[in-house]
């Protein structure tokens, strides 16, 4: 390890640092807010004229070739659609508060006017607040300080020790080079690809690409790691697309396995699936999560060529869908393979290794991937060949990594410095990771109150909301997107500006997937992280991974004590939108049971006779693998940690401060990373998946002796019919039984005495 002054280096106050256009206000917010009303005013009256014209005699209707993402996200938000799971109201309570704070603002100002000519010059106290504020804020920029490290001799020594620890894989090949003036007519594509490429304006192969393509197309099992925004989805999905297409099917059977960890992810891979095959007669099908179950299971039925899937809803069509199985499976593809093949995805992924074809073709892609046994094992590769184009713990070389440090009794700061990067600097295109889903609702409520276009994306939502979310996000509808852990993984959002941590992650691994989000495909990006105290370790290891000089940002403490006042007068308002939204959610939970007892009522005969789903786990295997892989719903305080038995003591039930709630989010992920390290520490014994005795790996030698219970009388008379009892019997006793049984010496006396007779005989 080494010590921290290697990193101490800093640029001096009289110095210049260059600054990016963005940290600037470029424009008024009160302008804005004209402009957006006078677009808004243009379109109506285009529309209004539009209703009254007629179509012009020259305008025809052109059928474009191919597929649209646009048309994609239609059919999938179509099947997310649920009757009983309506559009949240949020941002429409937040901009009604809104408006009764401008009214009652402006009555201030102008001494109590009629309510009419309140409202109709909302627009001047609207701007008067804006401007006021913003003079505020510009009192002082944001300074930029960069760190370096020291140029020192870099030491050659191999930890002996972790490599005892953890045994690696043992790849039959590695790939470590690749022709980078190749191109995608050099690597034997078909031609419906290669216009699919082009349609696809993909016209130079990346470097995971160029490594892999070449490689999967001779069936080798792959382990590939490179970073994030590189094209991984294209570097797997081209090659498979080219084996079916040199080798048709005869029937309609299931040939291709794509494995995701989340559903957006999955959502995503489909799309791009469904693009680069778009000019072939390839079928790809959806089966994630949330989506319409009946819908998905007709789709199955009629045997797709890839199937794109996450391993819950996998599991369920393979244990309820009468038709449809993994048997023919020829390749199988884990995306995210490290997420994939942890402690969380054990079981899952189990079983359906358990269900798929035994000889396959597997390949293993993630940004993050690890080597050891441990993990990987359990997908049972043949000869894997390794293809590492970049460090597991590489980020993207456009990426310009921030950080905000926090002071030890600064905590609660966090709220507020994130509000003031938000409004003042990182207007749009911007992401922001936050530990827990509670925590990301409240910043979706502070940041409305405050005035900016924000939406959430987590898991209590609902699968219609989180592509809603993710749709707005995509088509700049919404400025900031609130998102958890859910969307840190291989989400391909397109001109991400900016990454903004609201606490450290809880390992490099996280740190870099969320970073992952900006700076793809060769665009730059920036990541601004708020660190405290106790988050410095794993500051430590970014610093010293890092290949280029990170900055430090200072936020001037009279914009955060201005933001924290604001937060504060708002917080009547956060607690009165929360109390609708549980009220709101108990009236829908009683309506929906209401719903169920009715329907008891009217058709007894179809409920009681609907079969339930079965799943591969009992019902309490199923609860006890979810109370060992829970994170630790622990209450804030460690007072109260020695109550653990209890549900009712684990939640907080007072209202929390800032630093109460900063303080959860940490408990949070301090637990789950010493869980992990735990776990890392424990000695494992290195297995592969056996699913029956015939595929055991173990050797021979050492079997494990089963005990055999005692049999019972009838049992003991009853004849073996066994295929090996059978040929013994056919075979006769054995000469040693012979022995026992003292049939030798009855043989050869009974020879002798023939021999003498045929003798006498003569």
């Amino acid at each position: 390890m080494e010590n921290n002054s290697d990193f101490i280096g800093t640029i001096g106050d009289d110095d210049v640092v260059p600054v990016l256009d963005e940290s600037t206000d470029t424009e008024d917010e009160a302008v804005q807010v004209k402009k957006k009303k006078k677009n808004q005013k243009k379109k109506k009256k285009a529309n209004s004229q539009n209703n009254d014209t007629e179509f012009d005699d020259e305008f025809e209707f052109v059928e474009m070739d191919g597929y649209s993402i646009s048309s994609y996200m239609e059919g999938v938000m179509e099947q997310a659609k649920r009757k009983s799971t309506p559009a949240t109201s949020l941002d429409e309570k937040i901009a009604k508060l809104r408006r009764q704070n401008k009214r009652e603002a402006g009555k201030t100002d102008t001494g109590g006017e009629n309510d009419d000519e309140a409202e109709g010059s909302e627009n001047e106290a609207e701007s008067e607040v804006e401007t006021s504020s913003s003079e505020e804020e510009e009192v002082k920029t944001d300074t930029v300080r960069v760190k370096e490290k020291k140029k020192k001799k870099k030491k050659k020594l191999q930890d002996d020790e972790e490599q005892e620890e953890h045994e690696k894989i043992q790849f039959a090949e590695e790939v470590s080079g690749y022709d980078k003036q190749a191109g995608f007519n050099d690597m034997n594509l078909s031609r419906p690809l290669l216009k699919a490429l082009t349609a696809m304006e993909f016209h130079q192969p990346t470097a995971i690409q160029a490594a892999t393509i070449p490689v999967a197309l001779l069936g080798r099992d792959i382990c590939a790691c490179a970073a994030t925004g590189t094209g991984k989805t294209a570097a797997f999905m081209l090659p498979v697309l080219e084996r079916l297409l040199y080798k048709p099917k005869q029937a309609p059977v299931t040939r291709v396995l794509v494995l995701t960890p989340t559903r957006e992810l999955a959502v995503q891979i489909y799309q791009v699936s469904r693009q680069l095959a778009q000019f072939t007669n390839v079928e790809v099908t959806l089966a994630a999560g949330g989506l319409n179950m009946k819908a998905q299971e007709a789709a199955l039925r009629l045997g797709p060529d890839v199937v794109v899937a996450t391993p819950g809803r996998l599991i369920d069509h393979l244990h309820n869908a009468p038709s449809f199985s993994l048997d023919n499976i020829e390749i199988l593809i884990l995306d995210e393979a490290d997420r994939m093949l942890d402690e969380f995805f054990a079981e899952q992924m189990k079983e359906v290794i358990r269900l798929c074809a035994r000889v396959r073709q597997t390949m293993l892609f993630s940004a993050t991937m690890t080597e050891e046994v441990r993990d990987l094992a359990a997908v049972s590769l043949n000869k894997p060949v390794k293809i590492f184009v970049n460090d597991s713990s590489d980020v993207a070389l456009n990426l310009r990594q921030e950080f905000i440090r926090i002071r030890p009794n600064r905590e609660g700061d966090r709220e507020a410095i994130v509000a003031a990067l938000v409004k003042r600097t990182f207007h749009n295109h911007c992401m922001v990771f936050i530990q827990t889903k509670r925590q990301a609702h409240r910043m979706h409520i502070l940041l409305g109150l405050l005035g900016v276009s924000v939406g959430e994306l987590h898991g209590n939502l609902s699968q219609l909301q989180r592509l809603d979310a993710l749709t707005k996000f995509k088509s700049n509808e919404v400025d900031v997107l609130l998102a958890t852990d859910l969307a840190a993984r291989g989400l391909d959002i397109s001109d991400v500006k900016t990454v903004i941590n609201f606490t450290m992650p809880n390992t490099l691994q996280h740190y870099i997937h969320r970073v992952g989000r900006t700076a793809r495909a060769g665009k730059s990006g920036r990541s601004v992280t708020l660190v405290g105290e106790k988050e410095r370790r794993v500051l430590k290891d970014i610093i010293k991974h890092a290949n280029a000089p990170v900055k430090s940002r200072v936020v001037p403490q009279e914009v955060i004590s201005l933001y924290r006042s604001r937060i504060s007068r708002l917080e009547k308002d956060i607690v009165a939108i929360e109390s609708d939204e549980k009220t709101e959610k108990v009236l829908q939970v009683t309506e929906h049971k209401m719903n169920v007892a009715q329907k008891l009522i009217d058709h007894p005969e179809e409920i009681g006779n609907k079969s339930h789903r079965s799943w591969f786990q009992s019902r309490q295997g199923r609860l006890q693998e979810k109370a060992a892989l829970r994170l630790g719903d622990v209450s804030m305080l460690p007072s109260n940690r020695k109550n653990k038995k209890s549900k009712a003591n684990l939640k907080p039930t007072k209202a929390l401060t800032a630093e109460g709630r900063v303080e959860y989010e940490m408990t949070k992920a301090a637990e789950y990373a010493a869980r992990v390290a735990k776990r890392d520490r424990k000695p494992k014994r290195t297995r592969a998946c056996i699913e029956d005795d015939h595929m055991s790996s173990a050797p021979k030698n050492k079997k494990r002796k089963k005990t055999q219970k005692a049999k019972s009388t009838f049992e003991k008379e009853l004849t073996n019919t066994s295929q090996g009892a059978l040929k013994k019997f056919r075979a006769g006793p054995s000469y040693e039984e012979k022995k026992q049984m003292g049939m030798m010496n009855k043989r050869i006396g009974a020879k002798f005495k023939s021999k003498k007779s045929n003798r006498y005989k003569k």
